[in-house]
């Protein structure tokens, strides 16, 4: 029996573009997030998905309905974005200069990371990996799909590759991008990560 689960960033917000740090300050998508979002949407509305969950974060949740064309969507707390405590609604460059302690173990892997008032690394990851293995316990042998954030994301792909391939800190991944896993008797495997074919089609037909 086979599970595939299809995870999507969400789309842009102007804290994206601003170098901000949102964590789980609930933000909405900029002009741009909308229009990833649409195309996102108009890529995968007709793929025939068993479950829909979503970040209840509204930047997840938009993006998450522009891709369910009406079925039904389950929104947990449990896909929501590192909770970063004292870094929330600060730019990183302002960061990197109040907190140099805190940026160096961030910017270095340290598990043991801690903003105050926020989660750790290590509970972050831990949230993230329980969260895809109850997921894939209880939609057992169903296509998922997934809508979160660039932080949770990265822990799956860490899961999965392991920090040999995606050393201390894993890659970023666009927003809106698609990636997908597969899991049969065995591990988990990539089948395919960070896909923004959608957004690059539609670059092209502009420039024509």
């Amino acid at each position: 029996m086979e599970t595939t689960v299809y995870f999507v960033r969400h789309g842009e917000t102007a804290e994206n573009a601003g170098g901000v740090v949102q964590g789980q300050t609930d933000v909405p998508l900029n002009e741009n997030g909308l229009v990833q979002a649409r195309l996102v949407g108009e890529r995968l509305k007709n793929e025939p998905f068993d479950v829909i969950l979503s970040s209840d974060l509204q930047r997840a949740a938009i993006t998450a309905r522009s891709i369910a064309n009406g079925r039904e969507i389950i929104y947990t707390p449990r896909l929501r974005e590192w909770g970063l405590g004292h870094w929330q609604g600060k730019n990183i460059k302002l960061i990197q200069e109040i907190y140099p302690e805190e940026h160096h173990l961030y910017k270095t892997g340290s598990p043991d990371f801690l903003p105050e008032g926020g989660e750790s690394r290590r509970e972050f990851y831990e949230r993230a990996i329980r969260f895809l293995e109850d997921t894939a316990e209880k939609y057992a042998g169903k296509k998922i799909l997934c809508v979160t954030h660039g932080g949770f994301l990265r822990n799956i792909i860490l899961h999965i590759a392991g920090p040999e391939v995606c050393g201390a800190v894993p890659p970023c991944v666009g927003n809106t991008s698609i990636s997908c896993i597969r899991k049969g008797e065995g591990d988990w495997q990539i089948v395919f990560w960070n896909d923004m074919e959608h957004l690059e089609r539609s670059i092209e037909s502009d420039g024509v």
